[in-house]
């Protein structure tokens, strides 16, 4: 389990986590800078444009998912990061001081969750160490320009 994200993370605004793809409802699959705004549950993301910013009621509730490209369902966003070892996993989870990552592959190697450290922007192994879990691999999550 772990602690929900820091809000200090989350929301508009450069050094802040970007959505790397999403799907709003009655759109289609799209790479439009946009940004979580709000937490609404485990999973659940108030999720809006980095365009509609200043419209308060722009957004929607949308589910973190790891669906590929192509296969995203309306009400999804995805977070794509670039791990330590260069390799692009999805996030399946956020947490203030680890993210749930989604290796690739077929189990009982590959295909399942993996707690990492996390950093925004392109320092992927700035914050591994011995002190926090899973310190061989660290993740580096987008970033708002």
């Amino acid at each position: 389990m772990g602690r929900p994200i820091n809000k200090k993370y989350i929301g508009y605004g450069t050094g802040r986590i970007a959505v790397s793809r999403h799907y709003f409802t009655g759109g289609s699959e799209d790479t439009t800078a946009a940004h979580i705004y709000k937490i609404k549950g485990s999973n659940q993301f108030w999720v809006r444009l980095d365009s509609d910013n200043a419209n308060p009621a722009a957004g929607e509730i949308m589910k973190l998912t790891t669906a590929s490209n192509g296969a995203m369902t309306a009400g999804t966003f995805r977070i794509d990061c670039v791990g330590s070892d260069s390799t692009t996993y999805n996030v399946t989870q956020l947490r203030n001081r680890t993210v749930q990552i989604e290796k690739g592959g077929t189990p009982p190697e590959g295909a399942v969750a993996d707690n990492v450290i996390w950093a925004i922007g392109n320092t992927p192994d700035a914050r591994e160490s011995a002190d926090v879990p899973n310190a061989a691999l660290s993740v580096s999550l987008p970033g708002q320009a």
